[in-house]
């Protein structure tokens, strides 16, 4: 637990709202409770605190007996004082800084004047008669004591520290609701809220994993009838290719072979997207050699494209879905020859390791890509040429299907480009942990 709330903390807002309002509320209880103690004192306090003054000056006598004076100051434990024209008496033998009293709350009765005043930590009332004077010093019984006034505000930080950590405590929930819509925008779809509470956080929770449910069965619907469709394309596709075959040679056989081969990896790449993407398909993976599949794909489809290649000369043995990882490499090589001009140098490709990670890098030199464009190249359907000509590059799914392919092994895509200078795709792919 945080010892203080963060700057944007809703607990600790909540926290000052709460000493805010006792702030408020001090000030307001204290004005009144001011008030009352005034009105109390003036028509309560003053009538007894003068009788008791005249009782103890009665006792006194006029002119005052100093003898009788020591025994009340001994019994009633308060220091009195004695001033007339002729002396100046005190029962503790210390006489009070006459001059440095600041009276308050003067008042007259029966030809008596009362007053209360405050010397150090102590009380002091007087009552003058005529040219004699009784001061009654109530001295602080504690004086050890006076350092404890710290002890309010301890307890008020104390306070302070409890009402927010049960602030942050009872507000928690948001934490973990958050979490939970956090990870499920990334893309976790299997992800609930795991939140028992009866009040409205908890039915906030109910409705997030019932939110969370429609949209996984509506998106499962969505992939079932694109796979469906994509299965149910086959067949006339293939009725199309064999038609095909029966043509004589010629331009238009050649251009209806492009298109019908161009309409068969887009079905091919459509469901192995959604093949990927399900949070049902397990990878086939098994310990493939890396060096050795980079080297099948450059012989089987490559192998006169002239690409250039920088290998490590250590094998490099990772748990790959193979196909899988061939096919990735097979369209990111592809697209660096599609947009490497001629005359220019051809595309490369890079292997190598750090400390936690296999680095693929496949580098072109051609035309490069705007920087607005390269966010959503790895997005589906998304195209860098507005116009969408086939020249320019595929439907789109390409480089999304190799992201995916990727991801589902637990690594990353990125791409850096510039325009003029070609671009550059890195594959980062982790190494398996060490047992």
């Amino acid at each position: 637990m945080r010892l203080w709330p963060r700057r944007h903390s809703l607990s600790g807002k909540l926290v000052l709202l709460f000493l805010l309002m006792a702030v408020l509320f001090v000030i307001l209880v204290g004005g009144s409770m001011s008030k009352v103690f005034r009105d109390h004192l003036n028509y309560n306090v003053r009538p007894h605190l003068s009788l008791y003054l005249d009782y103890v000056q009665q006792d006194i006598g006029i002119p005052p007996d100093r003898r009788r004076a020591a025994e009340l100051a001994k019994k009633l434990h308060v220091n009195i004082h004695i001033v007339d024209s002729n002396s100046t008496w005190a029962s503790n033998g210390i006489p009070l800084d006459y001059q440095a009293l600041e009276m308050k709350d003067r008042f007259q009765r029966r030809d008596i004047e009362y007053g209360m005043a405050r010397q150090d930590s102590n009380e002091v009332f007087m009552a003058r008669s005529g040219d004699t004077t009784l001061y009654f010093d109530v001295p602080n019984i504690h004086p050890e004591r006076k350092g404890r006034g710290f002890i309010p505000i301890v307890l008020l930080l104390l306070v302070l520290l409890l009402l927010y950590y049960l602030t942050h405590r009872m507000i928690r929930p948001v934490t973990t609701l958050q979490a939970g819509v956090r990870r499920f925008g990334q893309g976790d779809l299997d992800y609930r809220v795991k939140l028992k509470r009866r009040d409205e956080l908890g039915e906030l929770a109910d409705d997030f994993n019932e939110m969370a449910d429609d949209l996984q069965q509506m998106l499962d619907a969505k992939r079932q009838l694109l796979l469906a469709i994509s299965h149910e394309l086959r067949s006339p596709l293939t009725r199309a290719k064999v038609s095909l075959a029966l043509i004589d040679d010629g331009q238009q056989k050649r251009e209806l072979g492009e298109d019908l081969a161009e309409m068969e990896r887009l079905i091919e790449e459509l469901l192995e997207t959604e093949r990927l993407s399900t949070s049902h398909s397990i990878l086939n993976k098994h310990s493939w050699d890396l060096t050795f599949l980079i080297e099948e794909v450059l012989q089987d489809h490559f192998n006169d494209s002239g690409i250039g290649k920088a290998m490590i000369s250590d094998s490099i043995t990772l748990e790959l879905d193979g196909p899988r990882i061939k096919l990735m490499l097979k369209n990111l090589l592809e697209n660096a020859l599609r947009h490497t001009p001629q005359g220019v140098e051809p595309p490369q490709i890079t292997l190598s390791t750090d400390r936690d990670t296999v680095n693929i890098a496949i580098q072109d030199y051609g035309e490069g890509i705007a920087a607005h464009h390269i966010p959503f190249l790895t997005e589906p359907f998304y195209r860098g040429d507005a116009s969408r000509r086939r020249e320019t590059g595929g439907y789109g799914l390409g480089l999304y299907l190799c992201r995916v392919i990727v991801e589902a092994h637990g690594g990353q895509l990125a791409i850096d480009s510039e325009v003029g200078s070609g671009t550059t795709v890195k594959v980062q792919l982790p190494f398996p942990e060490t047992p």
